[in-house]
């Protein structure tokens, strides 16, 4: 029972420490997108579990986190996708090289495949996010980071591909999962898919 509850616990508090410091990064408030982060950060996670212990595919977690990223910036925060991909993309590497230099400094004794189910780990979990949240604090608090112009690179009709793409992920996710039995993660896949519909959707009505 605990496992669980450690593992989305911790898993979420890092996913959203990563979301915030790459937000922080390029100058973007992270308090106005606190409620729709902290939501696809505790899907991330339970993806992430249950990729984990039922399917074997924990590999994938990583790269499908990083697609939820972008599309959660693209939709949420309404920065363009070539720019959303760019801001993940960095935030995660970012975010990375914090933890590895903690994970050297004070962890280099645990053997890190034992990292994912131990007390070392959450621990590991927990400092990185201290670490990049006071990053985040800084880099607001002096305003210091990229103040790039998103729109320069803000495709025509944009938001006709977003949601083509969230479509087109959400079958491709479906029909991986469905052949490995795994209905509870394509349920996952639906609810992350119409929160970003919807966002999606309302910021086409807000342009026209």
């Amino acid at each position: 029972m605990w496992e669980p509850v450690r593992f989305l616990l911790f898993s979420t508090l890092e996913t959203m420490s990563a979301f915030a410091l790459m937000l922080a990064i390029f100058r973007l408030k992270v308090k106005n997108y606190i409620w729709p982060g902290l939501f696809v950060s505790l899907l991330m996670n339970l993806q992430s579990y249950l990729m984990r212990e039922e399917a074997s595919m924990s590999a994938l977690a990583p790269a499908i986190s990083t697609v939820l990223f972008i599309l959660l910036i693209t939709t949420v925060v309404k920065v363009p996708v070539m720019w959303s991909s760019i801001i993940a993309i960095l935030g995660t590497f970012s975010y990375t090289v914090v933890q590895t230099a903690i994970m050297l400094l004070f962890f280099r004794g645990v053997p890190t495949e034992s990292l994912a189910t131990s007390v070392e780990g959450s621990a590991l979990q927990a400092a990185s996010s201290v670490v990049a949240l006071g990053v985040t604090y800084f880099l607001l608090k002096f305003k210091i980071g990229f103040a790039a112009d998103f729109e320069k690179f803000r495709f025509k009709w944009e938001h006709v591909g977003v949601v083509a793409f969230i479509i087109f992920s959400l079958l491709a996710s479906t029909m991986m999962f469905y052949l490995n039995n795994m209905l509870l993660v394509i349920v996952h896949m639906v609810l992350a898919v119409g929160l970003f519909l919807y966002y999606a959707i309302r910021k086409e009505k807000e342009e026209f």
